[in-house]
């Protein structure tokens, strides 16, 4: 949520009218501050709007203009299909037998009675490819209905799942990793506090 927070600060951030002096002043501090935040270097700016797109809260990406929006969904869609092509590398470097393994007397595995008689003629004709798939998953995850920004985003992924597997496997990825160092933080002051529990119990 922190490029549709930051676009929403700086469109109420815009001068009015009615603003007085000051009141312009303030505000157009506050927008040269926050314009140029979250922007360097790119490729963070390009992560964030995929992890906004990767929420279904904002997945529409309506703060964005449509070519941007576009763009975001195109590198969601080659980053899934890049990772696709390594995970399937590298489980045909396992599954590859190598010479040591190779028997050259076991014969060729014969064709079940169902499979040489309608074969060819029943033959699967789905030859969509990895990309092809995913491209459908993104463009039916688009079509989806969002939930409202109050709802509950890791409820909705996990009843979706199944529907989106690769798209979740990326929300997976992307957004768990924490918006600021918030958390963090207060683990380290917790932990300082129980280690001096006894000492400041003593001292109230």
């Amino acid at each position: 949520m922190i490029l549709p927070l930051k676009t929403r600060i700086l469109q109420s951030m815009a001068p009015s009218d009615e603003d007085s002096t000051i009141t312009r002043d303030v505000k157009t501090s506050i927008r040269e501050d926050l314009q140029h935040r979250y922007t360097s270097p790119p490729t963070l700016q390009d992560y964030l709007h995929r992890s906004t797109a990767l929420d279904p809260r904002f997945m529409s990406l309506s703060h964005m203009d449509p070519a941007l929006c576009q763009r975001t969904y195109s590198d969601l869609t080659s980053e899934i299909v890049s990772s696709l092509g390594t995970e399937d590398c590298d489980e045909g470097q396992v599954a590859e037998p190598t010479g040591a393994n190779l028997d050259s007397s076991s014969p060729p595995q014969k064709k079940s009675a169902m499979a040489e008689l309608f074969g060819e003629t029943f033959a699967s004709k789905d030859n969509k490819t990895p990309a092809d798939i995913i491209k459908e998953e993104v463009a039916s995850y688009l079509a989806a209905s969002g939930i409202t920004v109050d709802g509950d985003l890791l409820t909705w992924w996990k009843s979706n799942e199944c529907k989106y597997p690769h798209i979740a496997t990326m929300a997976r990825c992307y957004l768990a990793v924490p918006g600021s160092s918030v958390p963090s933080e207060r683990v380290f002051s917790t932990a300082g506090d129980m280690q001096r529990g006894p000492h400041s119990l003593q001292i109230m």
